[in-house]
């Protein structure tokens, strides 16, 4: 029983103390009781009396601002481009080899006819071998035949002189009829013999001729076993490595010429049809680094709501092919209000601050701007004007006649300078005093 009654009165007492610290009076007792809920107001976007504080004064948000005036702004598009060589040299491998020396690196330049790697195949040895010897056999045999031609020469004008002595004796008596036929049969043979090695030599000449044009083919097969650089190009890859036997065919290395790299990429038909009307600058993001490049190329076509496009890029800039760098691109510029991404709401809304109160006011988004690390936003709409102060600090809830403090003096927008606005992030709440 003494124990039930100790937690009934520890219970009262509890309850006694709540409802005098709900009732208590409002005072200045200390920071603490200054600060009361402005974070739960600020959470709630809203302003109010403090809780259980029936009757006292209301306090507002303090927020951050920017007065805007309309100017002139381009608009910039982020893209994503793909890098690419429109001159490029993929070696292969002439024949079944073997890789002896790889003589250069990937990222190495390398100048017009200089030697990449060294091949090995025996085949083309033997093949060497027998066209040489295939020369020498042809060789020896145009030169025996040319000196068989001299005998066949003497012996011709041996037959002829014996065929006018036998047509001579056969005149004067001393001969008969059958002797000078087989003078003149002989005759007749050796003539043949002295007329065929004409056609014969043409024959063993073109044979020859045959031959050293196919050594001069397995030559050439035997200096492809040291592919050289085609044109001035920059080694981006290679494909194999040393005592690594290839086939015919297979990729040894790729050669790019740095002066031909360009990016690929989409754009939105929009900002199509704005390229079109006016011009337009790009410059590459490459390890927080901007380069300039130039719009080569914009298709004819466009493909679910986008039209290719390629941008030249300069030889210096630090890519890999098929890497995919950052672009901005400029837009022609347009008449509208720049302020930062965070200002807007739901995409089409922005606060102006009238008299120390929230107005929602609808806009039309034009484009955005990359300021240093921060996006902004080009807006028009008819609910605009210049000079006005608008909402920057980003509230999670805000309402149309929300009173609200402006603590940053409402800087202006730096038109379209880029320069980063100093406009803080986080939300500082006040109570009333």
């Amino acid at each position: 029983m003494i124990k039930k009654a100790l937690v009934v009165v520890v219970l009262v007492a509890l309850g006694g103390a709540g409802y005098w610290w709900m009732n208590a009076p409002v005072g200045d007792s200390g920071p603490e009781a200054r600060r009361g809920n402005a974070a739960m107001q600020m959470r709630a976007g809203i302003t109010g009396q403090r809780w259980g504080r029936g009757g006292a004064a209301t306090s507002t948000i303090q927020v951050e601002a920017l007065d805007v005036t309309m100017s002139a702004h381009s608009p910039t598009l982020p893209l994503l481009a793909t890098v690419a060589a429109k001159r490029q040299e993929i070696i292969t491998a002439p024949q079944l080899a073997r890789v002896e020396d790889i003589l250069v690196e990937p990222g190495d330049r390398v100048e017009a006819g200089q030697p990449l790697l060294r091949l090995s195949a025996e085949s083309l040895q033997w093949a060497l071998r027998q066209q040489q010897a295939a020369i020498t056999q042809l060789e020896a045999t145009i030169r025996i035949a040319a000196r068989q031609h001299e005998v066949h020469q003497e012996e011709l004008e041996q037959a002829r002189a014996n065929y006018q002595r036998e047509v001579n004796l056969r005149q004067q008596g001393f001969s008969n009829e059958s002797s000078v036929q087989t003078a003149a049969d002989a005759l007749r043979s050796a003539e043949l013999q002295v007329a065929v090695y004409e056609d014969e030599s043409v024959q063993r000449r073109a044979q020859l001729e045959q031959a050293r044009i196919e050594l001069e083919q397995v030559q050439s097969q035997i200096e492809d076993l040291t592919p050289t650089a085609p044109f001035d190009a920059e080694v981006v890859a290679i494909q194999t490595a040393p005592r690594v036997q290839v086939a015919s065919g297979a990729n040894l290395m790729t050669l790019i010429d740095r002066e031909s790299i360009y990016a690929s990429t989409q754009i939105p038909l929009s900002a199509y049809r704005e390229l079109r009307a006016g011009n337009a600058e790009a410059r590459a993001i490459v390890n927080g680094v901007s380069y300039p490049v130039r719009i080569s190329r914009l298709s004819a076509t466009a493909n679910a709501g986008a039209v290719a496009m390629e941008l030249t890029l300069p030889d210096d800039i630090p890519v890999l092919i098929n890497e995919t760098i950052e672009l901005d691109l400029a837009l022609p510029a347009v008449d509208a209000y720049a302020l930062p991404q965070d200002a807007l709401y739901y995409g089409d809304q922005l606060y102006r601050i009238e008299d120390g109160r929230l107005r929602a006011v609808s806009v039309s988004v034009l484009g955005y701007q990359q300021r240093g690390d921060q996006p902004w936003a080009l807006v028009t709409g008819d609910g605009l004007d210049g000079g006005m102060t608008v909402l920057t600090t980003r509230l999670s809830q805000p309402t149309n006649g929300t009173p609200v403090t402006v603590v940053n003096g409402a800087h202006t927008d730096n038109a379209d300078s880029g320069a980063k606005a100093d406009i803080g992030s986080e939300i500082q709440a006040g109570t009333a005093q």
